[in-house]
């Protein structure tokens, strides 16, 4: 009886393919959260977040615990792999769960301009914005647009989504994005605050 070679090839491809698989590794960041006024977000709980912007999707990293910021506003994240992520957080006493998905897209739409003669300029900066609404979310005091002629869009702001959160940042037109490899130390600022 002749040995069949294709059984004791399969079980070397396997194990090849398997040796070949790198484990992805988990990370850990740590931070500093400041209201734009540099006072501590001491009591926010925060979580981080993939940002899917060709989907306008904003969906929390699973099994990874919110991070609550000391007296000093520090935080850290463990066990995540290293990305691209943004952070959405609510705001101590708030009784309001992180959903599973935030829709962005209304992030992307514009308004009437205010200064229709003016083009490629923040608006907002020299005078306090009150808060409005934009769709779903409520742009904070303080908030300022990008003037694109006769239409404006969102520029710097902190949003709020419903009535106790959660809130998250966008900075010169964008979702506040942070590149997390291991070890990251960064600053995360509340524009409103």
């Amino acid at each position: 009886m002749r040995a069949n070679w294709s059984y004791t090839l399969v079980p070397w491809a396997v194990a090849g393919c398997l040796l070949g698989q790198q484990p992805k590794a988990v990370t850990s960041a740590s931070g500093v959260f400041l209201g734009r006024s540099g006072k501590p977000m001491a009591g926010a709980r925060l979580t981080l977040c993939a940002a899917a912007l060709d989907q306008a999707k904003i969906t929390p990293i699973r099994n990874l615990p919110a991070a609550t910021a000391d007296k000093a506003g520090g935080f850290a994240f463990r066990g995540f792999t290293a990305g691209t992520y943004t952070i959405v957080y609510t705001l101590p006493g708030a009784d309001v769960s992180i959903p599973n998905e935030l829709d962005i897209s209304a992030l992307d739409s514009v308004a009437k301009s205010t200064m229709p003669l003016m083009a490629n300029i923040e608006l907002g900066r020299n005078q306090v914005n009150e808060a409005i609404l934009w769709g779903p979310f409520t742009l904070l005091k303080g908030h300022t647009f990008w003037s694109m002629g006769k239409n404006m869009k969102i520029y710097n702001a902190t949003l709020r989504r419903g009535q106790q959160g959660p809130y998250l940042e966008v900075r010169r037109g964008n979702i506040w994005l942070q590149d997390f490899q291991d070890k990251t130390q960064f600053k995360f600022d509340a524009w409103s605050f």
